[in-house]
């Protein structure tokens, strides 16, 4: 009986302990599960970007010597700038001003410059005729601040005006006036015109009245004959 109670004491806190154990046992931690990492993608690297900026500059050095060799780069002492020369006077051998150069005229298959446009006469600008002076007659200094001609003050005066003509338009140019080719004209618009309306005259009204005009009243009107005459009696 005593080894019956000993063992019975001995057994109960070791049963009470696992159970313990168990009932206070700590609940899964979500933070604490293995979390799945994406793989890892290439990324460039030092070497890569510096040869990309090697090919990169490569090609901005062999653009820029190609465009050396294909455009002017500085203005020689001898040259002059369009706007230098368009709006200056050009005055007469004796200092009087004939007029300031509007325009220049240059010959498209040589490229030289051929007559400088020159306003002559006028108000402001107002009632002035372009005349045109051979280049080669005009002296320019002083990088075009001074341009003097041998034409006097007066022959300006009396010299025909220039005759410009027109801009040829460019082949296939659809700014053109339809109206000078017919195929460009538009076409007529159907619609423009519009069919009569069927229902523009109406037609007689079946709801009409057919007593609206009344015919003779043959009730009304009296028989021949007397209709007081009573017939002979039979015999």
């Amino acid at each position: 009986m005593r080894k019956l109670l000993l063992t019975t004491t001995l057994a109960l806190p070791l049963t009470l302990g696992a159970a313990f154990a168990q009932d206070t046992a700590p609940a899964a931690d979500p933070a604490m599960d293995p979390v799945e990492t994406a793989p890892m993608t290439e990324t460039a690297t030092p070497d890569m970007a510096a040869d990309d900026m090697a090919t990169d500059d490569a090609d901005d050095s062999a653009a820029a010597a190609s465009a050396a060799e294909k455009v002017e780069v500085q203005q020689a002492e001898n040259e002059w700038r369009l706007d230098w020369i368009t709006g200056t006077s050009v005055m007469s051998p004796d200092g009087a001003d004939i007029g300031s150069i509007s325009d220049l005229i240059v010959d498209s298959e040589t490229g030289e410059m051929k007559a400088a446009i020159i306003g002559v006469g006028g108000f402001l600008g107002i009632g002035q005729k372009q005349i045109a002076l051979p280049w080669a007659d005009l002296t320019v200094n002083s990088d075009a601040q001074e341009i003097t001609s041998d034409l006097t003050r007066e022959e300006a005066d009396a010299a025909p005006e220039y005759v410009f003509r027109d801009q040829e338009a460019p082949a296939g140019d659809m700014m053109s006036d339809p109206a000078a080719d017919p195929a460009m004209a538009p076409a007529a618009d159907p619609m423009a015109a519009e069919p009569a309306d069927p229902m523009a005259t109406e037609p007689a009204d079946p709801m009409a009245d057919p007593m609206a005009t009344e015919p003779a009243d043959d009730m009304m009107t009296e028989p021949t004959g007397d209709m007081t005459t009573e017939p002979a009696p039979a015999n």
